[in-house]
């Protein structure tokens, strides 16, 4: 068995590094299903060998059996959604309304803020669905629209939105990446965890990201690329497009807004709880197709199936991995890894919490599927308590959330390069260290002063506690500007290192992202003592092991961004192929 389990597990490592890589040049949802199918093969012809009956009619059921059908529910409840919404204008409503702020007190950039921050707002089960109807708006601010922006701005701004609009999908009531890791920390310790137990550390982290990704590229980014690497004609002025709204795209945003309130905060309604999100959204577009009298042509042609499919996908490779033992060699591997000393459990949970960042695919579910129960087994494996665990969960998915934009593998963040009309890749460092160095620390701080008291439970009675105290939010807020004050100052010293040459660039920021694993290792290792030691290690120990683990998940990332430093301009590149 263990053998078996060595060469599915191989076989789905080495075919999905492969993908990335572009050696196999397929969609990823097909290669996750040939992953699947081999497995399933392999096992039905080791089982057949082995006389195993009983474990050969299983095998079929297991690996179907591992498809969590909550989230792919709630995923295809928000996406019909989103295509009733885009059908009825109730994304051209969106734009009206911002067009309107800019008049009002908040004036531009009080208006770019919110703009940027939609998004999280609106907190769609995908970020394509709201990037793909604003980024077309966002462009319009620039030197080829009104003339609002200037390039340089325009390029911050845009890649500020795909941050957050990239990320927005995890702290989604409507099949959220987060909901597969809220499903498995539910139990006797968080019986509320549906509720949203890491809404609050994924938007908090998110929103500081944001800013950070901003950050990143307006210092390391612009200096890393030839200025014609982005292909945006800079000349002032243009005319403004006119945004045209009937009542249709109102009153759908209007019923889009309570449904989103109404599935964010019924769950904290004893009464009303067996209402699920799925149906509150899934009767708020019915509602909107007949009020808005919305054609069926429209409506399909604003629905994404992308993330369903990816999600679906990815519960299926992931499950082929169970009837062959592959899961058991992956935590057997792990759990090798952290009797090392000096990586040891601290160490080894900073990889894993990294780990979708180093193999970042098209949509983060598929690999959330298999590394949620991994690291939930991991960590009672290893003697983590369910607080502890906890903590890692919200580093890891706001990691995992945030992993499809980086990807070279229609990652979301190629919508935001090609709407700037930038080199593949030109965003991706900048979405790999906010990731690596800002959200992934400060989810797990807001975790362990915030949400674990606010979720804690009287044992005597059973209720909601909510000890949180304004000294947990003052601790909160002192780790949180430590963490902040850290990442800027490695992007503040690697955007002056940076030079012409493509080696000494390449170092720059190989030693930039390890320093950014060095801040997330001794993060985790300090939000992971509650009081008590961590597996059983003092303090130092801790440190050094995060630090460690956390220097070969950065170094990890960096080799994985491939990009032409200080390369040739992309124009010369566009008329050699015009030529």
């Amino acid at each position: 068995m263990e053998i078996l389990g060595t060469i599915t597990l191989l076989i789905f490592i080495v075919t999905l590094v492969a993908t990335l890589l572009g050696w196999i040049k397929m969609p990823v949802q097909t290669v996750l299903i040939g992953i699947t199918l081999v497995n399933i093969v392999l096992a039905l012809i080791f089982f057949g060998l082995q006389g195993m009956a009983d474990e050969l009619r299983l095998v079929p059921a297991d690996v179907i059996g591992r498809i969590i059908l909550h989230p792919v529910t709630a995923l295809l409840g928000g996406l019909f959604m989103g295509g009733v919404l885009g059908a009825a204008g109730g994304f051209e409503a969106i734009k009206a309304i911002v067009n309107r702020l800019r008049k009002t007190p908040l004036g531009l950039a009080g208006t770019l803020v919110i703009l940027i921050n939609i998004p999280l707002i609106t907190m769609l089960p995908c970020g394509r669905i709201i990037a793909a109807a604003l980024l077309p708006l966002l462009f319009m601010f620039g030197p080829e629209g009104s003339g609002t922006l200037r390039k340089t701005q325009l390029i911050v701004f845009i890649a500020a939105f795909a941050r957050n609009s990239f990320g927005s999908c995890g702290p989604s009531p409507v099949g959220g990446v987060a909901q597969i890791a809220e499903g498995t920390l539910g139990g006797a310790t968080f019986p509320d965890a549906a509720a949203g137990i890491l809404r609050g550390p994924q938007v908090f982290s998110l929103m500081i990201g944001t800013a950070f990704m901003a950050l990143f590229i307006r210092f390391v980014t612009k200096r890393l690329y030839p200025e014609d690497t982005v292909q945006i004609k800079d000349r002032e002025g243009g005319v403004e497009p006119e945004i045209k709204v009937n009542w249709k795209g109102y009153t759908s945003l209007i019923i889009f807004a309570l449904a989103l309130l109404t599935a964010t905060f019924i769950s904290f309604i004893p009464s009303l709880k067996f209402i699920t999100v799925q149906a509150i959204f899934v009767a708020a577009s019915i509602l909107i197709i007949i009020v808005c009298r919305v054609s069926l042509g429209d409506l399909m042609t604003g629905i994404i199936l992308m993330p369903a499919t990816a999600m679906v996908a990815g519960f299926l490779a992931a499950g082929s991995l169970y009837p062959t033992g592959g899961m058991q060699v992956l935590q057997s591997i792990f759990k090798g890894l952290a009797a090392f000393p000096l990586l040891g459990v601290v160490g080894t949970l900073v990889i894993l919490v990294q780990a979708q960042t180093i193999l970042p695919l098209s949509c983060s579910r598929i690999l959330t599927a298999v590394f949620v129960p991994l690291i939930y087994v991991f960590g009672k494996g290893v003697g983590l308590t369910d607080l502890q665990i906890g903590i890692v969960m919200a580093a890891y998915i706001i990691n995992a959330t945030t992993s499809c934009a980086p990807s070279p593998l229609g990652g979301a963040g190629m919508m935001a390069e090609g709407q700037l009309r930038a080199e593949t890749g030109y965003l991706k460092g900048a979405f790999s260290f906010t990731s690596l160095a800002v959200m992934a620390p400060l989810a797990a701080v807001f975790m362990r002063f915030i949400t674990l008291d606010v979720f804690a439970r009287n044992p005597q009675t059973g209720q909601m506690m909510f000890t949180a105290t304004w000294g947990h939010l003052g601790q909160t807020i002192l780790w949180s500007l430590v963490i902040m004050a850290a990442a800027y100052g490695l992007i503040v010293v690697m955007s002056r290192l940076i030079t012409a040459s493509l080696g000494r660039n390449r170092k720059v920021l190989i030693a930039s992202f390890g320093l950014g694993g060095v801040l997330c290792g001794i993060s985790l290792a300090l939000a992971l003592r509650l009081g008590e030691p961590v597996a059983g290690t003092s303090l130092g120990v801790s440190l050094v092991q995060g630090i460690i683990g956390g220097i070969i998940a950065a170094v990890l990332i960096a080799l994985m961004i491939q990009v032409s430093f200080a390369g040739p301009p992309l124009k010369e590149n566009v008329q050699a192929v015009e030529g």
